[in-house]
């Protein structure tokens, strides 16, 4: 399975390939890592993305540290991509 992981309102952070937002603990994760991921999420907004500007280097370094704790918690059978560069790696073309 893949997954792309991109917060947004309300939606996400992760992402089936048919671009739907996919219910965390459908996932199998801790309850306790799906609220941390639920609570992140819900703190979206444009302006933390670095797109326009420096964005909110926390939110981002926090979001970097769920990323890879989504990822070990998914485990092998997952692959989580990235499709922008400040997730902290080269992002993943689709």
């Amino acid at each position: 399975m893949r997954l792309e992981f991109w917060p947004d309102y309300g939606s996400g952070p992760l992402w089936s390939d048919e671009g739907k937002a996919l219910a965390l603990e459908s996932l199998g994760i801790s309850p306790v890592l799906a609220e941390r991921v639920r609570l992140w999420n819900s703190q979206y907004e444009e302006g933390r993305i670095p797109v326009d500007g420096p964005g909110d280097v926390e939110w981002l370094a926090e979001g970097v540290g769920l990323l890879h704790l989504l990822r070990a918690a998914l485990g092998d059978g997952v692959e989580v991509v990235v499709t922008e560069p400040w997730w902290g790696e080269a992002p993943t073309l689709r």
